[in-house]
């Protein structure tokens, strides 16, 4: 996977674990909702994923055909499919975002989930860990990053990106479950909102599509 790299002021590149660039913080405090149109839609990143599979069984046929060995483990079947496209829908749930900002301190609020809270301390990367797994996080250039890994393998990595006219907010999300080993990456963006004028609230699903009802 690439380095994230800026367009605009924001980036849907996949993602790479490796931190190379020096930390620039930007300030993207405020209130954010969700700009349904301009963000992926899951079921088509699940197809893309799907197809990456295939390509590889592909591969593989064609090598065994040829008498030649080939490196991976099994590959995913529609059971573990589902399962990374259920916790992808689950992660990617949130339409309302509040980020708070403060000196080697950010908090990410995110509607009806748990927040993400980084304290750098300092230094350009902090690493916590408790029971349920390992936390990573910190400032890549001007993008904000959480690399979230459990004890049961799964993988989930955010990096949020601020426009360079502050008024959209990218996040992209990459979700990765042991048994399937083909990420699934999810870029949706948000725009600056006023939560005292908003008067709705929507919501997006594999089963229902985009559902939206007055407060």
């Amino acid at each position: 996977m690439l380095l994230v790299t800026p367009l605009v002021g924001c980036s849907t590149a996949p993602i790479e674990e490796e931190i190379t660039r020096e930390a620039m913080p930007v300030d993207m405090s405020g209130h954010w909702e969700i700009d349904f149109a301009r963000s992926d839609n899951l079921q088509d990143q699940l197809n893309a994923v799907g197809r990456q599979i295939r390509r590889e069984a592909a591969r593989r046929e064609r090598l065994a055909k040829e008498g030649q060995g080939f490196a991976g483990g099994p590959l995913p079947g529609r059971r573990d499919l589902l399962t990374l496209a259920r916790l992808a829908e689950i992660i990617t749930e949130p339409s309302l975002l509040e980020i708070i900002q403060a000196t080697g301190r950010t908090r990410v609020k995110r509607e009806n989930s748990f927040a993400l809270v980084c304290e750098t301390d300092g230094s350009a990367i902090a690493v916590t860990t408790d029971l349920l797994g390992e936390q990573r996080c910190g400032w890549d250039d001007s993008q904000l990053f959480f690399m979230l890994t459990l004890q049961e393998g799964l993988e989930v990595t955010h990096r949020l990106s601020r426009s360079e006219e502050g008024e959209v907010l990218l996040l992209v999300t990459s979700v990765e479950t042991p048994g399937t080993r083909f990420p699934l990456v999810v870029s949706q963006f948000f725009k600056r909102y006023d939560p005292d004028n908003l008067g709705f609230r929507c919501e997006r699903s594999l089963t229902k599509g985009k559902v939206c009802t007055t407060r």
